[in-house]
């Protein structure tokens, strides 16, 4: 499937089972305006200072990594990245839609270009 940068989230038609292991293969480039990067983001030193003021969506994660979640809810959301990050899979906290997203700033998706393709299976 391909993942768009710019959209907020993206809704895959991929539907999740409570208790399954899942496994992810992203492949591809996208860019958050000048920075060309693949699924597993990139860091942004200078901005460190300013992580108060300009948060993504998913703390825990650089600057547009790869991004998953469960019918958009925030309480379910992981890092997918590349997928390699997951060898083990990752088992699905409860049942509902995949969605992902690049990791960027409310209000700023305006600026990214490109997408990802996520491949997904059980």
């Amino acid at each position: 499937m391909q993942i768009r940068s710019r959209d907020k989230w993206v809704e895959t038609d991929f539907f999740v089972e409570q208790g399954v292991r899942y496994f992810f293969a992203a492949s591809g480039k996208w860019r958050d305006m000048n920075h060309r990067c693949d699924a597993n983001g990139y860091s942004v030193g200078y901005l460190n200072f300013a992580k108060v003021w300009l948060r993504c969506r998913y703390d825990s994660a650089t600057w547009f990594t790869l991004i998953g979640a469960i019918d958009k809810s925030t309480d379910t959301m992981f890092v997918i990245g590349d997928g390699r990050r997951l060898n083990n899979g990752w088992i699905a906290p409860r049942s509902g839609e995949l969605v992902v997203f690049a990791n960027d700033i409310n209000g700023m998706y305006w600026d990214n270009f490109g997408s990802l393709t996520l491949d997904v299976w059980r």
